[in-house]
């Protein structure tokens, strides 16, 4: 009975422990200054689109109005929206320096939740939506006890009572934010393992090949690397199911961490992305303990960088702050800049007058668009081109996981040539035919499978016999009995030095 009881005393202690142990909060104020900088670029940059993406003048799509679920949020008129996108800005950036901190993320969470929920069409992403859980967690947190205006306003008060050895707080901020992460890439594993094209690299080559984001040169050269994308899918995979559990390992938090970061800067590579890797990577910094900071400083001592000059920016402001009169609260200050902001804001969108409000000739006409283009975009009656149905057409000798892994122009006897064609999704059940013919365009074999409509590719095995002689050939693609694409390759050697044997086309 008392081995249970101590067995039991032991787990519920391990999850205490787990969650209110106290250390200092160097992770998660580093969180607080990085990842609210990070999220308010894109928010900066919709600045002069508030009246057109969050007001009554634009044209708002709630992400509740994408599930049917009617406009529950109130849309405002644009000066009021602009006003409260101002504050928005104002607070997030007061919580990157700490000034005012808790009330300043209680307010600026909020409204980047709010705005977010506006337009579903556009400023709601993947990121906005990790942003808004860990600028929740940052409002409840104690992230302002170090490298803060607050700390340092805290500290001048205390005066000779201050302690140089830094406050210690609970951690279950930070580990909520690590949860966080855990469950996003266990839930994001299981969704890869459900899809067999990001298996085989296809969904992978989309990515790459496509410009949604940014421009991705890497990825497009990478994407002609059929083994690199297999490769890199499954390491994909195996690091998101193991992160939850080597995440707080003393060793498996460098592994996980450091793939971590090495698979968010490719995807800025390879992909295009900016602010979701860096999203990401901010909230990487909430896994650092004390013992990781210590590290940190001593190699930046050692490489005898001049630190001090980061804080110079929060000790200025804190000594411009010290110079309001006693009887006026840091608080009051913090609201008066707000509402200086958000008139402020307002004003700025008064003269700016993108739209042409104000104008003597008044609000800037709609252009007329051509009526051809807009037949064309309202019922596009224009069949697709047999050839727009395919992405790719190669030849080569090895398979992996399915997926051409290499590229030849030359065979010798005895040799396998592989023919892979790879298709556009979304596609209707094709009837697909490979024909070999020589230089002088003489058919020596043909063949042909069906690609159903939820294949990606299609892949023909021809075993080099000695039917054929040494010369130039070519490979030749063909749907509903039109010529796709063809590829040249070369036979060589001596036929003689194999026994009799039919050529077979087969899949």
């Amino acid at each position: 009975m008392n081995s249970i009881q101590t067995k039991r005393s032991s787990f519920f202690g391990g999850i205490r422990d787990f969650f209110f142990a106290e250390q200092a909060p160097y992770g998660i104020a580093l969180v607080r200054m990085f990842l609210p900088a990070i999220a308010l670029v894109p928010m900066i940059r919709r600045f002069g689109r508030v009246r057109e993406l969050f007001s009554t003048d634009g044209a708002p799509t709630q992400l509740f109005e994408l599930f049917g679920q009617g406009t529950p949020l109130p849309v405002l008129s644009p000066s009021f929206a602009v006003a409260l996108y101002g504050i928005m800005i104002f607070a997030l950036l007061c919580g990157v320096f700490g000034f005012q901190t808790r009330l300043a993320f209680l307010i600026g969470a909020p409204l980047y939740t709010y705005f977010n929920l506006l337009d579903a069409v556009s400023t709601m992403t993947k990121y906005s939506v990790i942003a808004t859980h860990v600028l929740l967690i940052l409002a409840v947190s104690e992230c302002h006890q170090v490298w803060s205006i607050d700390a340092v306003l805290k500290r001048w008060k205390d005066g000779r009572a201050a302690s140089a050895i830094p406050p210690r707080v609970p951690v279950w901020p930070a580990r909520l934010i690590q949860i966080l992460f855990c469950f996003v890439y266990f839930g994001a594993a299981i969704t890869k393992i459900q899809t067999q094209a990001f298996f085989s690299g296809e969904q992978m080559r989309y990515w790459m090949l496509s410009n949604w984001n940014y421009a991705n040169p890497v990825g497009e050269f990478m994407a002609t690397s059929t083994p690199l994308l297999l490769i890199s899918g499954y390491i994909t995979v195996v690091w998101e199911i193991s992160f939850p559990f080597l995440a707080w390992r003393p060793i498996g938090r460098y592994f996980v961490l450091g793939i971590g970061l090495m698979f968010h800067f490719m995807t800025s590579l390879s992909l295009g992305l900016w602010i979701f890797p860096l999203i990401c990577i901010s909230c990487y910094l909430a896994f650092l303990t004390e013992r990781d900071i210590v590290g940190i400083r001593r190699f930046v001592h050692r490489l005898r960088l001049p630190t001090s000059l980061l804080g110079l920016p929060r000790f200025a402001i804190a000594r411009a702050v010290e110079m309001r009169p006693t009887a006026i609260p840091v608080s009051m200050v913090w609201l008066a800049l707000a509402t200086l902001v958000a008139v402020g804001a307002a004003e700025a969108d008064y003269r700016f007058d993108l739209y042409g409000v104000r104008t003597h000739t008044g609000l800037m006409p709609l252009k007329t668009l051509d009526r051809e283009v807009a037949l064309t975009m309202i019922n596009n009656s224009r069949p697709l081109r047999e050839k727009d149905k395919f992405f790719s057409f190669d030849i080569g000798s090895l398979l992996v996981g399915g997926q051409l892994a290499n590229r030849l122009t030359e065979y010798g006897y005895g040799d396998t040539i592989v023919a892979q064609c790879n298709v556009n999704p979304p596609h209707e059940d094709l009837w697909v035919e490979v024909a070999i013919v020589d230089s002088e365009d003489r058919l020596i074999d043909n063949s042909g499978q069906y690609v159903t409509r939820d294949a990606l590719w299609a892949n023909f095995v021809y075993q080099t016999g000695n039917k054929m002689v040494p010369g130039d050939y070519w490979m030749i693609l063909k749907s509903a009995g039109k010529e796709i694409s063809r590829r040249p390759f070369k036979l060589t050697g001596d036929p003689t030095t194999l026994p009799p044997m039919a050529p077979i086309l087969t899949n």
